[in-house]
């Protein structure tokens, strides 16, 4: 029998970001950290078909995008499965921003631009407090 060690299974993360590089970079930096990119969407409607598709563990999400903003995400995501962690990545320093994030349940917020070593602190730090 063969038994998974936990500690060295990737972390599988569903990316959400409007800008194609930005997902490409995100995706490379992420992968550079040893996570496991399992999907990517482009706008809101489709980060929610693909969270309910595929599962991941970890959603970087970004605010301003088309068809359903990641607020909006963020709390669907949260009231169908709480624990999945969310990371905020978004280029809005804006308080009022943040702490809606935050109030709708948050793990982390990173703003762009942003290093794949900060991301994947963030995600750690929110995988362990959960």
């Amino acid at each position: 029998m063969n038994e998974i060690n936990t500690e060295d299974a990737k972390r599988s993360v569903l990316i959400v970001d409007d800008t194609p590089v930005m997902r490409t970079l995100l995706r490379q930096l992420l992968k550079d950290q040893g996570f496991l990119v399992i999907g990517e969407a482009s706008n809101g409607t489709k980060a929610l078909d693909e969270f309910r598709r595929l599962k991941p563990e970890v959603v970087c999400l970004d605010i301003e995008m088309p068809e359903m903003n990641g607020l909006d995400v963020l709390k669907t995501i949260k009231s169908e499965q709480p624990d999945t962690v969310v990371v905020m990545i978004t280029g809005d320093a804006q308080a009022r921003s943040v702490n809606q994030a935050i109030d709708a349940g948050a793990n982390g917020y990173i703003l762009k631009p942003f290093s794949g070593v900060r991301v994947a602190e963030v995600i750690n730090k929110a995988l362990l407090a959960g």
